[in-house]
């Protein structure tokens, strides 16, 4: 599973579209991108994969390290987790 823990959980973090911070991107693994999201207190660090957007993002320079990321979830999985997009902060 890809799902790692830091902590006891206090609840599972429901499994559909949210925003997360990208901590690693390997363009060249199964699941290239590593994202931490937190819920309810406990971090959340999910191995996700990337569309081929996200992918010439990264590449071009204009994804990195520490941006906020948009994930979704195929069937409610979070095995399936994907990076989507990336997240413009406007707060």
């Amino acid at each position: 599973m890809s799902l790692l823990i830091k902590g006891l959980p206090k609840s599972v973090p429901p499994v559909y579209g949210c925003w997360a911070i990208l901590d690693s991107v390997n363009v060249t693994a199964v699941k290239p991108a590593t994202v931490r999201r937190t819920w309810e207190g406990t971090d959340y660090v999910l191995d996700c994969y990337i569309t081929q957007n996200v992918k010439d993002e990264w590449l071009a320079g204009n994804i990195s390290i520490g941006d906020y990321v948009l994930v979704e979830y195929l069937e409610r999985d979070p095995d399936k987790a994907g990076v989507v997009a990336k997240v413009v902060k406007t707060w």
